[in-house]
């Protein structure tokens, strides 16, 4: 009886009431939040710009950690602490930036409440309706048309060309300036499209072709060590990590290797990195398998938590695993320690040569490149070929002229060099140094000694660009797939010694703003004559996958040219009508466009 009296007094006056409880409980998880802060300011109201210009402009302020999505008109800084925060915020907010005021505010949050979005994100993404096994899953990631037929895929990637060509044409028709608008005459045409589109070209490998493989390390579904590919999109919440073994479009010897690294850090202590928690050891491991045979081996790892005499073991135990792998001989391997947030492969810290040169050699229409880690090559070899033959062949170079060739945005060289037995002079421009120095070495190899090298930007080296009496320029622009900065077109246009441009996308999408900026009649920003589309043809490197090449050719226009309105001018109607006949002759031959006009509405 005392002990049950006992029990009553100490429910009503010890224990909390269940209120107290949940307000202590509460309180705690809040102060358990706010321990590790993110500081973050919020800019808003950002202009439509390229997220190289954000950057640049967000450096200049003192501020490098950013963090913005493509449709979003703001952004987000990372800062230490809340004092640089509030510092942020005064010199941000009400700044005017390209003619808008933004708007800075602070908005800390804590790495818990992050995660717990980040997990319930990832649980939304789950559809319970989803009855497609796990590698079905990672093959409609990594190769969303393995389910066509080859015939079905060209057709798909061609509408890319078609909508991009449209597009174009689309975005012309806004320029409407009575003293310029005789400069795009041509692009009034009634034709569906403002230039011949030329039957698409597929690649003459469809499986196992890719020579670059970046894989992560992770956990399966199982949470067990992986190496392979995500399930998913990270940005969307998912982690989960499935091996290549089914993936159509990884080489045999790099699924090997895949393998191989799965059971390396299975039997090791140190755990995968959790690309979450931002904890672990195990990140990254690439490939790079060109037809020669050779092997490139790069292994990332996080050493945060890791010794240094210990990372210098596993270095040690690396170079023995992958040695005694008698059936893949690794003609280089690498390691690179990266402990920074930024999943991937990086170039901001170092890579160390643990066997061989750190180089390895591919072969590419007669010729041998060097290839690096970093060195960036096309990763089908045998429908780059196709494609570096196809641009060669519409250089159409003249015999009878002397002919510079100038490689805009040339990386490691592999057009210039291609092409530099046909023409007398090659000029390669690169912003990235070492690019440079590869195609140097590259010329080198080959014995080439028709090519100059420049390491700059493209509008700051078009002065070495000077032509002699009766020389022909021809230029080849084969950017990354955002395109190139306007900067760049501009200082295309400027330079009336360009007559003929070649300019190879590989995200036609991206690429319909230089395309306009090209084709634009002329203005204070775009001093030279436009040019004009000449014809089109979509290449497929990428079988089973979604993207693929478009290669268009730009032809100055002639300063006498002058397009009038048709009804004063019968020559014109003639001709367009000879042109629509012209693109629909094109289309009804080519197997890769069915009902061009469908498309258009569609677009």
């Amino acid at each position: 009886m005392l002990r049950f009296a006992r029990s009553i007094i100490d429910t009503v006056f010890g224990r909390k009431r269940p209120l107290e409880e949940e307000e202590e409980e509460n309180t705690l998880a809040k102060k358990q939040k706010l321990d590790n802060v993110l500081h973050r300011v919020r800019v808003s109201n950002l202009p439509q710009i390229d997220y190289a210009s954000l950057k640049k402009f967000l450096k200049a302020q003192g501020y490098t950690r950013l963090k913005k999505a493509p449709k979003w008109n703001y952004c987000f800084i990372t800062v230490n602490n809340e004092e640089e925060a509030m510092e942020c915020v005064k010199k941000l907010n009400g700044h005017t930036f390209k003619k808008n005021e933004l708007k800075a505010e602070y908005d800390p949050t804590s790495e818990v409440e992050y995660r717990e979005r980040f997990s319930k994100k990832n649980k939304g993404q789950v559809d319970p309706n989803d009855t497609r096994t796990s590698a079905e899953k990672l093959a409609d990631q990594v190769t969303p048309f393995w389910r066509l037929d080859y015939e079905q895929q060209l057709i798909k990637k061609n509408r890319h060309g078609v909508k991009a060509l449209a597009a174009l044409k689309k975005k012309l028709a806004g320029f409407c300036d009575d003293k310029t608008k005789h400069q795009i005459g041509w692009a009034r045409d009634r034709g569906m499209l403002p230039c011949e589109l030329l039957p698409v070209i597929g690649s003459p490998v469809l499986q196992n072709y890719r020579t670059k493989c970046e894989f992560t390390i992770g956990k399966n579904l199982n949470d067990e060590p992986t190496v392979g590919f995500l399930l998913g999109l990270y940005r969307e919440g998912i982690v989960a990590v499935l091996e290549p073994d089914e993936c159509l479009i990884v080489p045999e010897t790099a699924k090997k290797i895949a393998k191989y690294m799965t059971d390396y850090i299975n039997a090791s202590d140190l755990p995968v990195y959790d690309r979450v928690e931002k904890k672990g050891c195990w990140r990254t491991i690439m490939t790079k398998t060109p037809s020669t045979g050779e092997v490139l081996i790069l292994i990332q790892m996080c050493s945060t938590d890791v010794p240094p005499e210990r990372v210098q073991q596993e270095k040690a135990d690396l170079i023995e695993f992958w040695q005694e792998k008698s059936d893949i001989s690794v003609t280089t391997l690498l390691f690179q320690e990266w402990n920074g947030s930024s999943n991937g492969i990086t170039d901001k810290a170092p890579i160390e040569v643990l066997t061989g040169t750190g180089y390895i050699y591919e072969e590419l229409l007669g010729l041998r490149f060097r290839l690096s880690a970093h060195s960036f090559f096309q990763i089908n070899t045998p429908a780059t070929e196709i494609l570096y033959s196809k641009c060669a062949e519409w250089c159409n170079i003249d015999s009878s002229k002397k002919t510079t060739l100038l490689d805009l945005c040339c990386g490691t060289g592999t057009i210039g060099l291609t092409m530099a037995k046909s023409v007398d002079k090659v000029i390669g421009i690169e912003m990235v140094p070492e690019a440079i120095e590869d195609a140097k070495i590259n010329a080198q190899l080959n014995d080439i000694n028709n090519v100059t090298y420049y390491a700059s930007r493209v509008e700051k080296a078009m002065h070495h660009v000077k032509n002699e009496r009766n020389e022909e320029i021809v230029a080849v622009l084969d950017p990354p797939r955002n395109g190139v900065h306007p900067s760049v077109i501009g200082a295309i246009r400027e330079n009336s010694r360009i007559e003929r441009l070649i300019y190879i996308s590989c995200d036609s999408k991206q690429a319909v703003d230089n395309f306009t900026a090209l084709c634009r009649p002329q203005s204070n920003k775009y001093k030279g004559l436009p040019f004009k589309p000449s014809r089109a043809v979509t290449i497929d490197l990428f079988p089973q996958t979604e993207h693929c090449e478009l290669m268009v050719e730009f032809v100055r226009i002639k300063e006498e040219e002058d397009y009038q309105e048709e009804e004063e001018n019968g020559k014109e109607q003639k001709e367009e009508r000879q042109g629509e006949q012209k693109e629909v002759e094109a289309v009804e031959t080519s197997e890769a466009i069915v009902e061009v006009q469908a498309l258009l509405r569609e677009f």
